[in-house]
């Protein structure tokens, strides 16, 4: 009898393990069930319209499941697409309060409640926490406090925030908007040394060489202008239509104008219209106006453009005087049509504008606005 007893033990602790781990394992599904009816009722309160109940009981589930985060934030985003930002606050702020939350979990309900605070105006309030973000070096971050001191104007925490965490920064649009916060700084306190900084970034920055070209410039300092200009037409050639005419008299006086053919020549196959045309007028100034004309109507030919067109006209009426003044008229028409049709475009967004906006009003990009391209275009 004892030995049936000793060898009854193992049987009794094996049983014994195995109903308590189906216990365990019934009292988990039951919690689960649980879980899931109180969802099931508080999003029946949401589709039934009685959203203040639906809100409150869910809020409350919060205490009881703080595991289900990924809910919650997709609850939130639901409320701030419908424009009940209040909401998406309380939900976030909620998220946040919670002991268990992970690192992960806590920077994602923290950006999406800068983004509440945002779009509800709470410009404070969205920095504090973005910056908390940027300091745990969160990368996420950075796109929207750029955006937040760019509509803040506040370029110089934007500058100070670069300078303490160069390494976040990575993205080609990162820079440019850095680039810009320097130029609006050192034009606000008349500080070159800024723009010089905003130089050094490289980049493909563009403002930062076309306000130190156009200082220089109006300042009769020809060879600083040609210095920066030039920089900037060789490394984005489609930033010409900017100052092209100011960088030519630049050349002319310092008597310079072979230099500036060079440069024309050098800028060919990858230039637009706009370096066509000069490149039509070296030849008219050489006398070589037939050549000028057979050029400009191959290149239409290739790559037709209304501007080319207009240039093409005037060289035909110049070079047969009994149908100048046809094509004058002509000519006159399609000048009207150019004026009609923006001369900037967004490459990001298309937003199209007569006047150049360093930051696009449309998407909010830095120095995606240039000179427009195509049939109508530079």
């Amino acid at each position: 009898m004892t030995e049936l007893l000793f060898l009854l033990l193992p049987v009794a602790a094996a049983y014994g393990y195995v109903m308590g781990k189906n216990s365990a394992k019934n009292q988990a599904l039951e919690l689960n069930r649980q879980i899931t009816s109180q969802y099931s009722k508080g999003l029946k309160y949401l589709l039934d319209r009685e959203e203040d109940q639906g809100l409150e009981h869910l809020i409350e589930l919060l205490e009881v499941s703080a595991d289900s985060v990924e809910h919650y934030l997709t609850l939130a985003t639901l409320f701030r697409k419908r424009g009940e930002l209040d909401r998406a606050i309380k939900i976030h702020e909620l998220l946040l309060n919670q002991p268990n939350l992970s690192a992960s979990d806590m920077a994602s309900c923290r950006l999406e409640l800068a983004q509440d605070y945002i779009l509800a105006g709470l410009l404070d309030s969205a920095e504090e926490h973005l910056v908390v973000l940027v300091k745990n070096h969160n990368v996420e971050a950075l796109d929207p406090i750029i955006n937040l001191y760019s509509q803040m104007r506040d370029w110089r925490k934007g500058i100070n925030m670069y300078e303490s965490h160069r390494e976040l920064f990575t993205k080609q649009q990162h820079f440019a908007a850095i680039a810009n916060f320097y130029c609006e700084t050192a034009l606000a306190d008349d500080n070159s040394k800024l723009m010089e900084q905003a130089c050094a970034l490289e980049h493909n920055i563009v403002r930062p060489f076309y306000e130190l070209g156009k200082d220089a410039y109006s300042k009769q300092d020809h060879l600083k202008a040609i210095y920066y200009w030039r920089k900037l037409i060789v490394a984005n050639t489609n930033t010409a239509p900017l100052y092209i005419n100011e960088l030519e008299h630049s050349y002319h006086a310092l008597n310079l104008k072979h230099q500036f053919d060079d440069l024309i020549e050098e800028l060919m196959p990858k230039g637009g219209v706009l370096i066509r045309i000069k490149y039509c007028q070296a030849l008219l100034e050489a006398e070589e106006q037939q050549k000028a004309i057979e050029f400009l109507t191959d290149s239409l030919k290739r790559e037709p453009s209304i501007r080319g067109f207009s240039f093409l006209l005037q060289l035909l009426g110049n070079n047969n005087h009994r149908i100048k003044d046809v094509l004058s008229e002509i000519d006159k028409l399609v000048t009207s049509y150019i004026a009609t049709k923006p001369e900037y475009q967004c490459q990001h967004c298309g937003f199209t504008s007569h006047t150049l906006y360093w930051l696009c009003p449309s998407c909010k990009h830095w120095e995606t606005i240039g000179p427009s391209k195509g049939l109508d275009g530079y």
